[in-house]
This record gives C-alpha cells, structure tokens and sequence, in this order.
C-alpha cells in the first residue's frame, strides 16, 4: 500500500501552481522534523530555491531525499518583524513561546503566517483549519492561521465524514502516537535505543530523550505534563481543537493518548455515538470517497508500518458498536509529519495563496 501511495504523489504539487511558486517563503525551524518535511514538500512541489528561506537557531543544510542540499541560516532575532521583509507567507515550525513572538509580530508587519504550535490553536480570532473540513475559515480576515495537532487532525477527517451525514453525539480517542511526535529528538532516541536493544557497535554518545521513560519495548500512557484532574496536555489539545475544527462545542470528547516504539504514524481507535442511526454500507461509501482519506478493507489494517510516508489518512475496521444502531467504531491512521502536521500546513497556504 505505502509504495503505490508514494509513487502517487511523488512530485506531486498538491495544488501548487506557478502563481504559488512566485511567493517568497520563509521555513522557520527547517532542521526540525516538521520543518525538513515542510522543505521536502515545498521542493517536490517544485518551489524555486531562490524562493525557499530556511531559518534554524545556526547555519546548517538540510539534504533532502533526493540528495539536493539546502542551506539554513540563522534566525537572527525574533523581535525584530523587519527581518522578514520581502516575505509573502512563513510557516512557523517553532516552538510554542517562539510561535507567540513571531506570530503576530509578523502577520501585523504583511506577512501570512501558518502556524505549527500550539500558541494559537484556541483563539477565537485565529482559524484553526484542516482544509478538506473547514477551509472555508480561511477566508477569514486576518493573516495568522493555526495547524492543528497532528493526532487531532488525522482523527478529525474521518470524524468530519461521519459527523456530516449523522451527527456525532460523543466520540473517545485512544492514541498511538509516534516517536515523530516529539520531533527530532524523538526519532533520535528511538533509533538509538533500538540500537542498544540490539546490542550493536557503534552507538555514539545517547541522545537527550523527550520521553518520561525507555520507548523501544513500550507504551507509555500519558503525552505531555498531566494535570490535577489526571489529563495530559495532549489529551486537552485533542478535545478541545475537535470541537474547534468541526464547529461542535457542544461535543463530548474524551480521549486517552499513549506514545508507542513507532517511527512516523500516529494511530486512533475510535468509539462514538451518533445522533442518527448509522448506515455502515453508506459510511464506508462516503469514506472512500472522502477527500485526503484512504479506506481499507484488510480487516487487520491500516498498519503504521504501510502508511509512513504517504499523505492520505487511512481508515480501516469501520464496525458497528456494541451501544445500538447509533454506535460505531473505527481505527485510522496517518503519517504525523505529513497530514499531522507539513502537509496540512502546505495545504493550507495553497488555499490561502489563491484567495488571498
């Protein structure tokens, strides 16, 4: 399944045409996870290099899958908007703090800004946006868009589908989440704990690990500082950007979120009431269909595995629940540097660019 995927969309514009590639684009955080997966796409969709600013904290290069190098500088100031004057659009692959400086310093200076943090997911005056459910926000005044949470957005699309046609009454999430979650430094400790699991030569000095414990052989079942009540940050962030996204405060979302020994895909297992009995031959139709979703029938899949690298969310063991004709469950998964995070945000900016 991975292979036909990445064939399909290999050099793929995703909707990036000439008018796209005449903005001049700033990547700022480009030697993070994200940020090289923003760069990869930008370049596969035939971005000029000219174009392409890569900021990080020093000089670096980024080599990318097709060995071309691409050259980072450093981010000299963050008070200082001017510093990005000539910019038509930045995405922001930067930490929350950094996010809360440059954002508005830059929207308010001319400058669209797509943000990847958390800093502004839940302001009223801030569209949060997974453009196949509600691109519409786009058109928003204002210069300063959200990306959502990776493992929310990948469980957003196939939740929009359903809640579209018969109302979604309750939804709870368990999450398997990647050790891309955690960025570079995730993959980082993964691969070397790996390594030492193995007992190979060679390790090098351990890497400083994002992780509250070892992952290699384990789950750990909390994401981020847990809370008095018990629930993690991650947990919060699901509930609330659900709500947000598909236009339901009223929702209720419970959630459970467990980081798991797996590269690049986070997975959900679902369970939800609907408001309307459910038709699960015409839901599965409706899926299939379905932009940026991928549905499968092996009823032992989607597996994280096959789906690293490719850019659909993938759904698979759509069943009915055990509460009624109103109950349904379903598993999905989806590459978090991709629809979770790079891709969402590039396909945002293509929507913002053609209307702005």
């Amino acid at each position: 399944m991975a292979s036909d995927f990445r064939t399909r969309t290999a050099g793929a514009p995703w909707g990036w045409d000439d008018a796209h590639r005449r903005l001049s684009i700033a990547v700022v955080g480009a030697t993070g996870a994200v940020g090289r997966e923003l760069v990869e796409l930008l370049v596969a969709a035939g971005h000029p290099a000219n174009r392409l600013d890569c900021l990080a904290r020093r000089y670096d290069k980024i080599e990318l899958e097709n060995r071309q190098k691409v050259p980072v500088r450093p981010l000299e100031t963050t008070q200082d908007a001017s510093a990005f004057s000539g910019f038509d659009l930045a995405f922001l692959c930067t930490p929350t703090e950094i996010s809360r400086v440059l954002g508005p310093a830059l929207s308010e200076f001319g400058v669209r800004v797509i943000d990847l943090s958390s800093a502004f997911r839940m302001r009223d005056d801030v569209p949060l946006v997974v453009p196949e459910i509600n691109g519409a926000e786009l058109a928003r005044e204002g210069r300063l868009v959200a990306n959502p949470n990776c493992t929310t957005a990948i469980a957003a699309l196939p939740l929009a589908v359903v809640d579209r046609e018969y109302g979604l009454d309750e939804v709870l999430v368990v999450s398997y989440q990647a050790a891309s979650g955690a960025g570079a430094p995730g993959l980082a400790t993964l691969t070397y704990e790996l390594r030492r699991e193995a007992g190979l030569p060679g390790l090098g000095s351990e890497p400083k690990s994002p992780f509250v414990a070892t992952l290699v052989n384990n789950v750990i079942p909390a994401i981020a500082e847990v809370d008095e009540r018990g629930t993690s940050g991650e947990e919060q962030k699901i509930q609330d950007e659900l709500r947000k996204i598909l236009g339901r405060p009223d929702l209720v979302v419970e959630s459970t979120t467990a980081r798991v020994p797996v590269e690049r895909c986070h997975s959900v297992a679902v369970h939800l009431k609907t408001k309307r009995d459910v038709d699960l031959r015409r839901l599965r139709e409706l899926l299939a269909r379905a932009p940026g979703l991928a549905l499968t029938d092996d009823p032992h899949g989607p597996r994280p595995r096959d789906c690293a690298g490719t850019d659909p969310v993938h759904v698979g063991r759509v069943r009915a629940g055990s509460r009624g004709s109103r109950s349904l469950c379903f598993f999905a998964v989806g590459d978090q540097l991709r629809k979770g995070a790079a891709l969402n945000a590039f396909q945002i900016a293509a929507r913002l660019s053609v209307e702005r």
